[in-house]
């Protein structure tokens, strides 16, 4: 009985230890994309909600260039769901179909000061 149960508890750990080594390594990509956005309250609704994005690890939005410089884990998301979030967000992006339409991403607020 010693034996068989050294023998199972053996293998159990083989089997735990290889689960670990053949683990696969996250691949962490970056995209650029440039977004329609015209006043800070644009920028900090892209980093809040994209961040949600099952896989986004990062979001940063650049005022002066309007572009969000997304890092990602390959395979949880991709450029295509990236741009359909901002999309949902309120705002069109650089790969957005021309006949894409939005609901504005601006507050009643932003509308009043920055005239969207």
């Amino acid at each position: 009985m010693k034996k068989q149960l050294s023998i199972f508890v053996s293998l159990a750990l083989m089997i735990l230890m290889s689960g670990s080594a053949f683990a696969q390594k996250e691949v962490i990509k970056t995209e650029k994309i440039k977004v329609g956005i015209d006043c800070p309250m644009g920028k900090a609704a892209i980093e809040k909600e994209l961040v949600k994005t099952p896989g986004v690890k990062t979001v940063v939005v650049s005022m002066d260039t309007k572009v969000a410089t997304i890092t990602y884990v390959d395979g949880k998301t991709n450029r295509d769901q990236l741009v359909a979030s901002i999309e949902k967000i309120g705002y069109k992006t650089e790969y957005s179909k021309s006949t894409t339409t939005v609901k504005s991403g601006c507050s009643k607020s932003c509308e009043k000061s920055c005239g969207h």
